[in-house]
């Protein structure tokens, strides 16, 4: 994914912090057990957001299980349960989505790396998305929707964004059946920081590869970066989403891990925000420099 939906670890309580990890390996295991050891590699704090917003109830007790990474040690990992299968089956289908595009886009080196990905985890996507037809078909759609607009190089950043915050909500409108609008309207916003933080940091790079960016033209940015007006104008209106993203979290009820959740909100994305918007922030292993 993108890797920007993270918490303010030094604002985490030290049971936090243990859950949020135990929910990172329970993960990637899930998507062992489910998908075959490769899809180990597709484990991201993206998804462990979505298990924790989406997962209700009593939490679950961390059990010990194997880490191929650090063989020598048991790690503590959250046992799978519906919510975690879910977060592990739209790693899935959202990566294979994103390998495609990425096939599409790219030249060279990232190309073949890209083909090479579809090839291996083709026998996963297939699986996931038996189980998840409609889901995928929307993803489809709205991708679909989305390369259509970046073909016509749009100018704007509003109906670009549109499309990708809408694969987001579709990922809780499709979970269980039940009708859940404020998990849907805070993927929404979720979505729409992602992809225009996402666009943000990778204004100058599109740029130098003649790639399309939605920010190049809504802007005019053609020397790859913004200038301080153009650049308050668009953390305004990303600032406005994670605003909104906040509020529809005050309207879930019964979430026993509010604490993570509110911390990822309210302090985790505007921190990464602000190091994208400096420069600082690095994708490699989820880390951020601030």
């Amino acid at each position: 994914m993108f890797g920007y939906v993270l918490p303010r670890r030094d604002r985490l309580s030290e049971e936090a912090q243990v859950r949020y990890h135990a929910a990172y390996c329970g993960l990637c295991r899930a998507l062992k057990l489910e998908y075959g050891f490769a899809a180990r590699f597709l484990v991201n704090y993206d998804m462990t957001f979505l298990y924790f917003l989406l997962r209700e109830g009593d939490p679950a007790c961390p059990e010990r299980c194997f880490c191929p990474a650090r063989p020598w040690c048991r790690k503590a990992c959250l046992p799978e349960d519906g919510a975690m299968r879910y977060a592990a089956d739209l790693s899935v289908l959202l990566s294979w989505w994103k390998l495609l595009d990425a096939r599409r886009d790219s030249r060279g080196p990232r190309r073949l790396a890209a083909k090479a990905a579809l090839l291996l985890y083709r026998r996963s996507y297939r699986r996931a998305s038996a189980r998840h037809p409609a889901l995928d078909a929307a993803f489809g759609t709205e991708l679909a929707r989305l390369q259509a607009l970046e073909d016509e190089k749009s100018p704007s950043i509003d109906r670009t964004a549109d499309a990708f915050a809408s694969l987001l909500r579709d990922c809780a409108a499709h979970y269980d059946g039940r009708e859940r609008r404020p998990e849907q309207l805070l993927l929404y916003h979720v979505g729409r920081y992602l992809y225009l933080a996402d666009a943000l940091e990778d204004l100058p790079r599109d740029v130098r590869a003649g790639a399309y960016n939605p920010l190049r033209y809504r802007y005019g940015a053609d020397g790859g970066t913004l200038d301080p007006a153009d650049r308050a104008q668009l953390l305004e209106t990303i600032d406005a989403s994670i605003s909104m993203a906040c509020s529809a979290m005050e309207l879930l009820d019964g979430r026993r891990d509010r604490e993570l959740l509110s911390n990822i909100l309210y302090f985790g994305l505007p921190a990464v925000l602000h190091a994208v918007a400096e420069g600082t922030f690095r994708k490699a292993g989820n880390r951020r420099k601030t």
